[in-house]
């Protein structure tokens, strides 16, 4: 493989992680906007809902560029082990991309789960469980989606030895 190719794949990489972390952000404004529906004095079920629809379409977004991002690294994995150093800057803002997405994804499950914890309340105190359809469908799809990443690869770890 050329390193201009390589290069472009970099920059393909690192432009797939820049738009995951802007979907992130959707997803976490999504996230507190689930929380004012379900916290405040009347719940909004409607708005709840639609906003569990617009996750669920952002997710499935962010699955195609996991999927875009892992085949694309498969390809150009090999290259990368043999001269990781010539890329180093590239691989540097990769992996800072990579830190920025890991933590948002970990904010995103914390806020899933208080408001998982919230819904849980609301059904046990008696509110009609009919009107919560599909937040469980987007809850899942989105942990399927975070739990199949598999962002962090080998070669972005530092492979300096302590003396």
């Amino acid at each position: 493989m050329k390193n201009s190719d390589l290069e472009r794949y970099l920059t393909i990489l690192a432009d797939s992680l820049e738009k995951k972390n802007k979907l992130l952000e959707r997803v976490q404004e999504i996230c507190t906007e689930h929380e004012k529906c379900m916290c405040g004095d009347e719940l909004d079920i409607d708005g709840y809902n639609k906003l569990c629809t617009e996750k669920g379409e952002i997710i499935e977004r962010l699955g195609l560029l996991d999927d875009g991002f892992t085949a694309l690294y498969d390809r150009v994995s090999p290259a990368l082990k043999e001269s990781p150093r010539d890329y180093s800057e590239q691989l540097r803002k990769i992996q800072d991309l990579i830190t920025a997405v890991t933590d948002k994804t970990a904010l995103i499950q914390a806020s899933e789960m208080r408001l998982q914890s919230r819904i849980d309340r609301l059904v046990q105190a008696g509110t009609p469980t009919k009107t919560y359809v599909s937040a469980p469908t987007a809850v899942d799809k989105y942990h399927r989606t975070m739990n199949n990443t598999g962002l962090a690869a080998p070669v972005f770890v530092d492979n300096k030895r302590k003396k």
